[in-house]
């Protein structure tokens, strides 16, 4: 999980104070910890901007409100521990922890199984080494509004994925409103998939006649994709604080010292 830790060294600025300021410092380290804290979190903070191109961050494409608001920040007396929310904190979905460790984990940069993905290798409908993308061509396949592919379309894909595999569709299924009304069909080989492309496929039937039925692609799959690094969480963490801690810090034994 990408985190990062402050921890105050009251030795790097004593002499600029006084005593009395000196005797204040660790009850000021406290409050200062707790104001960058809360400036670390949520959707609309320090981290989440960076995600959005600003402070000189390169930007996102199309961050979701996930990754917006999964950093935490948790003090411990003069200890600050910054980092993004794991599986413990997700209600369902991909665990921000995990996909965003490609690009700001500072470790491997290939694509992060997703749940579908997951789905799919665990069931074996697809082979370890590839990933799913969306036959974008396909009535089938919903967008968001930012372009990304629904959480329905996924989920659907794999009712009619476990559907057929029970032999709960029959073929020739005449429905056409869902995904899973008809059979869905994977494909792990390029030899033996329709034109010559592994992937995922829906049945079409045609309304009238005896014309054989299609097959449509919903998903391609191809190799697993690998995201360009950008700076890791730890370096925003750091940049931030090197900007705050210190300046934070004064001010705070300064308001004391006033009191």
């Amino acid at each position: 999980m990408a985190s990062a830790k402050l921890i105050y060294d009251f030795n790097k600025i004593k002499k600029r104070f006084n005593v009395y300021e000196k005797s204040q410092a660790e009850f000021a380290a406290k409050k200062t910890l707790t104001r960058l804290g809360k400036e670390f979190r949520g959707q609309n903070g320090l981290i989440a901007q960076t995600y959005l191109g600003k402070h000189g961050f390169k930007a996102f494409k199309s961050a979701v409100w996930y990754t917006k608001n999964s950093t935490f920040a948790i003090q411990n007396g003069l200890e600050l521990s910054v980092g993004v929310k794991d599986e413990k904190a997700s209600s369902g979905g991909n665990p921000a922890s995990k996909y965003l460790y490609p690009p700001i984990g500072g470790g491997s940069t290939k694509a992060y199984d997703t749940i579908f993905t997951q789905y799919l290798k665990n069931r074996n409908f697809m082979s370890k080494g590839d990933y799913p993308f969306a036959a974008m061509e396909s009535r089938f396949v919903k967008l968001k509004k930012n372009g990304r592919v629904t959480n329905a379309t996924y989920y659907n894909t794999m009712i009619g994925l476990a559907k057929t595999r029970d032999k709960e569709i029959k073929g020739r299924s005449k429905k056409n409103g869902r995904i899973q009304d008809a059979r869905v069909i994977a494909f792990r080989s390029d030899s033996n998939a329709p034109y010559g492309k592994k992937g995922i496929y829906r049945e079409k039937t045609p309304s009238k006649g005896k014309y054989p039925s299609t097959l449509l692609p919903l998903f391609y799959f191809k190799d697993i994709p690998t995201q360009k690094g950008q700076k890791t969480f730890k370096q925003r963490v750091e940049y931030f604080a090197d900007k705050k801690v210190y300046k934070y810090w004064s001010q705070e034994i300064k308001k004391l010292a006033k009191q």
